[in-house]
């Protein structure tokens, strides 16, 4: 064997080994790497802090489970969040994983707690509404496999047992029951929606839902 074969063949190990530490190393991470991509692009379409506490996600059931998500206050109003979700259920369809539109096959978010606060006439639910990243009505455009442009579909979320204590001046403190919401379809498999799209069109319909029954 010629000495440029060996050489060749030396790189080509070479790169193989590094492809295949730098996939074992995104798996390890892959919970870390969630969480980070949730508090990003969480905090960045509502306007105020998105944290979580623990996400543990699973490859090969495509099932990922989201603990202690905090969606925090605006600027102005004493309680620490607005929303507070101790568990977030989400399942994949797992071999969408490797197509142009990653496809979600349910979200479940079961007994959140809201806390709407008003001060002067104003409450923090609308201040969130109105700080909130719009959804885009416009088309997508067509999914593409460059790395980073991550498309998404979901087809099923649901918000259901979730609460709300309702702190006004006049009033005091009260508690009521949100209504249950349902969503289906959310984008499609062709084009999908980007991250910052879905998070809005699902964040935004549950403040809207809150603090209509919170007027109420």
């Amino acid at each position: 064997m010629g000495k440029a074969a060996k050489i060749f063949i030396g790189l080509a190990v070479a790169v193989v080994a590094i492809l295949v530490v730098v996939g074992v190393l995104v798996v390890q991470n892959l919970d870390t790497i969630i969480k980070r991509v949730i508090e990003d692009v969480g905090s960045d379409v509502v306007g105020t802090q998105v944290s979580v506490g623990e996400v543990k996600f699973s490859l090969q059931e495509g099932r990922g489970e989201i603990y202690g998500l905090r969606i925090a206050n605006p600027p102005g109003f004493t309680s620490p969040s607005a929303f507070e979700m101790d568990e977030v259920a989400v399942q994949l369809e797992p071999r969408s994983l490797a197509g142009p539109v990653i496809v979600i096959s349910e979200v479940l978010i079961d007994g959140a707690r809201l806390t709407a606060e008003q001060r002067g006439t104003t409450t923090n639910l609308k201040q969130l509404q109105e700080g909130m990243k719009p959804a885009s009505e416009e088309p997508a455009p067509p999914a593409s496999d460059e790395p980073g442009d991550v498309r998404l579909m979901l087809e099923k979320f649901a918000f259901v047992n979730s609460a709300a204590t309702v702190d006004t001046e006049q009033l005091g403190d009260k508690t009521l029951k949100l209504p249950n919401i349902r969503m289906s379809d959310i984008g499609d498999r062709e084009t999908g929606l980007t991250p910052e799209q879905l998070a809005s069109r699902m964040v935004s319909t549950i403040v809207s839902q809150a603090q209509k029954a919170v007027q109420d």
